[in-house]
């Protein structure tokens, strides 16, 4: 460094200074860059939370609607009080068929009053009637004898099911009940969000036999997990489920994941709980939300940002060492000559080499100008005067 200009000095110290500061704005874009990701997987966190209590609402009022017209059909309600099996399912058939074609309904059920709860014919599967239901939609219409709905786990996976009394003429026959498997949710959220979901429900809840039944040509994934299993997902190519770690002890407000990547595209991760017609946790369900427009736009920020330091480093090295070199060095410069030309003067004899000196401005270099004349003037008069003893006899 001893043997280095001045001019370089500074160049080297000007480029340390703005590489300190573009080493910042890095690091600046790079904790937005986190932000954003950050702020985008917390809002498709609340997002999906919001998206499936609004579907899971607008399901319900759906059901209920159509149940209430049912229970209020003259045909079903005499059939029922009769308990003729074999026409009350001629009738129920055709009306069962087109509401799972056109309204997602996979159940409808007619269970007999307390206390037997026995299902005396669900109308899908008339091979399974003669059951008991236990269900808590049932169990809450009996108790209340209000209408009562919700999701609930039962043996094969999540439903939403509303179950209403079956009153004519002042009498209660029963109860019937309607459900739709909540698997079909995930696929209209997809629509409505633009995300990818996946459901995963605690297995304690669920009965392995007939969960293998229900799975139907699917693969039965039961052993996926030890403790969790995936009900459904809109993808099966991108990792939008968890496993238990991420299932269990889910935050009430939910849980935003790390990012992951596929390929060149980067995408955030969040799950929220699921909770059953009781308010139970019973399970989670996953968000997957391509974030890759927002980490590209912070790229193409960062590099813009990268690209105004460097030129603006250059901007300010180019200024400061043009200022440098026209108020410093030019007068240093132009001061070296002035001091060799004044020694080679003062060897000569020529004394009033403090005659030529003129400070060039009133600042710093100026007053050392100033300073360097009065001193050459000194050493001349000095000198001239060792000259005249020297010279006397």
């Amino acid at each position: 460094m001893k043997n280095l200009s001045i001019k370089l000095k500074l160049a080297l110290a000007i480029l340390a200074c703005m590489g300190l500061l573009a080493l910042a704005n890095t690091l600046m874009a790079r904790w937005r860059y986190s932000q954003d990701i950050s702020q985008a997987g917390e809002a498709a966190v609340k997002a999906a939370a919001q998206s499936f209590d609004s579907l899971e609402k607008r399901e319900l009022d759906k059901l209920s609607a159509t149940l209430a017209a049912l229970v209020g059909d003259p045909t079903l309600s005499a059939m029922f009080a009769q308990k003729d099996f074999d026409r009350l399912y001629v009738a129920a058939a055709p009306i069962y068929q087109d509401l799972k074609d056109h309204h997602s309904v996979t159940d409808w059920e007619f269970i007999e009053p307390a206390p037997t709860r026995t299902v005396f014919m669900r109308v899908g599967r008339p091979d399974l009637s003669g059951d008991v239901s236990d269900r808590a939609t049932v169990m809450s219409a009996i108790k209340t004898g209000e209408p009562a709905g919700g999701k609930e786990l039962d043996r094969t996976g999540f439903a939403l099911r509303v179950v209403r009394p079956f009153v004519a003429h002042g009498k209660l026959f029963g109860y019937m009940g309607l459900g739709q498997q909540i698997e079909s949710f995930l696929g209209r959220m997809k629509v409505e969000t633009g995300n990818d979901f996946g459901l995963m429900v605690e297995k304690r809840y669920l009965d392995q036999k007939a969960w293998a039944q229900g799975r139907g040509s699917r693969r039965d994934n039961w052993n996926d997990d030890p403790q969790v299993v995936a009900v459904d997902t809109t993808s099966q190519d991108l990792p939008v489920l968890g496993a238990t770690a991420e299932v269990l002890d889910i935050p009430d407000t939910g849980r935003f994941l790390a990012p992951v990547e596929v390929g060149d595209r980067l995408f955030v991760r969040g799950v929220v709980p699921v909770r059953d017609v009781e308010g139970h946790k019973v399970g989670g369900l996953f968000v997957l939300r391509d974030v890759s427009a927002v980490r590209d736009a912070a790229r193409s920020e960062r590099n813009r940002e990268i690209l105004l330091a460097l030129v603006s480093a250059l901007v300010v090295l180019g200024v400061i060492l043009a200022l440098v070199e026209a108020l410093v060095l030019r007068r240093l410069q132009s001061m070296s000559k002035v001091m060799e030309d004044a020694s080679m003067r003062l060897a000569g004899g020529d004394y009033d080499v403090a005659a030529g000196i003129a400070p060039a401005g009133n600042d710093e270099i100026g007053r050392f100008e100033g300073f360097l004349g009065s001193f050459l003037g000194t050493i001349g008069a000095t000198m001239r005067e060792l000259e005249k003893r020297r010279s006397r006899p």
